[in-house]
């Protein structure tokens, strides 16, 4: 039997929907990188699909699989492990629970120097590059770990406050100003920083690896992730598009109507913590199956033999990946493609009317044939039978669903309500392009990350993603000191001179008024108490009313913020 090769075209639907506003971003690419490089024109795409003696190896495959049409006999595993932030992680943090001690367990120092380092190395070739080199670089300084801190604030706050440019953020026009932009760095240092920011060593990557440039970054994150928190019995593996248009490794996935790079995750079930990851890189392999497979594995080799029950979506289920599992003591449930060759031909090929449903059992596998508004495939090594239950999704709205599938779509709750999140806050990623707009979406997995740390930590208090993200951008900018930029613009009382500028706003001290009983009143130290020291004073802040030490308690009273 001769080979055959198919050859269709499918065209982006979307490479020219989003290019609509100016970018600003559109810095010069590494001149050894081809991981990404964007472009702006409508494409079309030629997909080719390898299907190499299909219907022999499809035989070959049936052969090997015998199924039957009885309950299934599955070996179940127990999951072993105790799940939760690990006790490390909580002696880091001790009583320090705030928003941004959890942030800083996963953003330590190591990530920002790292950063720092590769970005005013970065920005020293440009500079010396005459090909390279533009006007914004002549005024170029260093950046220290505290400005990337505040750099990386405003870009939360960024996807916080949507505007069409990231120019309008620096307006002064009333009706879209936004203060907090100009009083914390001008716009041309915003623009230095994200041209030249970089994560790895062009000098020492290896040009063979498409990921090069984002090498450190995801190391870094993978790392971290599994070192701050062991997952409960309930994991999902599944992809994630990010939306992309430029020339690198990526897919068209029709479902989703977009192209984009594809994130292969492994998450928590219940949370959607993401404890590890991969992005695709292209693949040579014939059998995409295999290529599949190897994924899986991959990810699951930190956590295979405890027990863990794995929900998989159909490009990644197999009966032979699922045997695999069942022996690394894993369980194992997902929908899977009916065209896989060692699923049942005639159980695959049956009709069925909705409501309906099928099953058969092979080696401690479970396939089953369901049909709601269209045919659902599903294998799993931890059911038995096709047990159905009713599910109550309204007063009025009763269904009965098999209990396989009811597990499977709780099980991919977490990884689901993690691409719902980051879809709603991409920071940055619609203005940056190149490498850049990948770390900017590993950014925000590690945000969300700590994000549920911090809801694990303190599960009685109710905050919200954006209410998180909002305490994390003004925790930064409150507790990092900034470099004295030069020309900040205008000042804002007009031609006062600069003795005057706090007679709207400074805090003064006096002298606590006198009462009917004492002349000289004295009253207990705010700062003072907070230490549980008892000290009374006879000063206190002429604008806020409270009792403060001169000067010690009263300036650290108004210039820290845990005094």
């Amino acid at each position: 039997m001769s080979s055959k090769r198919k050859f269709s075209v499918v065209e982006d639907s979307e490479s020219c929907a989003d290019n609509d506003s100016i970018d600003i971003f559109n810095s010069d690419n590494d001149s050894n990188s081809d991981i990404l490089f964007p472009v702006r024109k409508c494409s079309k795409q030629l997909v080719i699909e390898n299907d190499i003696d299909e219907e022999r190896i499809n035989h070959q495959l049936s052969e090997q699989w015998i199924w039957k049409e009885e309950n299934n006999k599955p070996k179940i595993w127990n999951y072993t492990e105790t799940p939760g932030i690990k006790v490390a992680t909580l002696c880091q943090l001790g009583r320090n629970k705030r928003e941004l001690d959890v942030f800083n367990i996963i953003f330590d120092n190591a990530f920002w120097e790292n950063i720092v380092t590769e970005t005013n190395r970065y920005a020293e070739q440009i500079i010396n590059n005459k090909n390279k080199r533009r006007k914004i670089d002549d005024t170029w300084f260093p950046v220290d770990r505290d400005e990337i801190k505040v750099y990386f604030s405003l870009c939360i706050i960024i996807a916080q406050v949507k505007k069409p440019t990231v120019q309008m953020n620096w307006s002064r026009r009333a009706v879209v100003e936004t203060p907090i932009f100009r009083k914390t760095m001008p716009l041309k240092r915003f623009l230095q920083i994200t041209r030249c920011l970089h994560f790895a060593n062009n000098d020492t990557s290896d040009n063979t690896d498409k990921l090069r440039t984002m090498k450190p970054v995801t190391n870094f994150f993978n790392q971290k992730f599994k070192e701050v928190y062991t997952m409960e019995e309930g994991i999902a593996i599944d992809e994630s598009l990010m939306k992309f248009k430029g020339h690198m490794s990526k897919q068209f996935n029709p479902s989703k109507s977009r192209l984009g790079v594809k994130f292969c995750k492994l998450c928590e079930s219940e949370s959607g913590y993401c404890y590890d990851f991969k992005i695709y890189t292209g693949s040579d392999q014939i059998n995409l199956n295999d290529s599949a497979s190897q994924s899986v594995m991959e990810l699951l080799q930190p956590v295979l033999h405890r027990g863990h029950t794995l929900y998989l979506g159909d490009w990644y289920s197999s009966p032979e990946l699922f045997a695999t599992l069942v022996n690394s003591e894993t369980n194992a449930v997902g929908t899977v493609r009916s065209d896989r060759g060692s699923m049942p031909r005639d159980f695959v090929k049956a009709k069925l009317k909705k409501g309906e449903c099928r099953m058969r059992s092979c080696n401690g596998i479970l396939a089953l044939k369901w049909k709601d508004k269209r045919d659902v495939h599903i294998i799993s090594t931890k059911h038995e039978t096709a047990e159905m239950t009713e599910q109550n999704k309204s007063q009025f709205n009763h269904t009965c669903k098999p209990k396989c599938v009811i597990d499977y779509n709780k099980g991919m709750i977490g990884i689901e309500r993690q691409d719902r999140m980051l879809a709603c806050f991409p920071v940055m990623r619609k203005y940056t392009k190149g490498h850049r707009k990948v770390f900017f979406y590993v950014f925000d997995m590690a945000l969300f990350n700590s994000y549920i740390l911090f809801k694990k930590i303190n599960a009685g208090k109710k905050q919200s993603y954006a209410e998180y993200r909002i305490e994390i951008a003004e925790s930064l900018l409150k507790n990092v000191p900034l470099p004295e930029y030069k020309g900040r613009g205008r000042l804002s009382n007009g031609d006062l001179p600069l003795r005057l500028h706090a007679q709207h706003w400074g805090h003064f001290p006096k002298h606590i008024g006198p009462t009917p009983s004492k002349q000289k009143p004295s009253r207990a130290c705010k700062v003072c108490t907070k230490h549980k020291k008892r000290s009374e004073t006879t000063w206190e802040c002429k604008k806020c009313q409270v009792a403060l030490h001169v000067p010690e308690c009263f300036e650290r009273y108004h210039t820290i913020e845990d005094y």
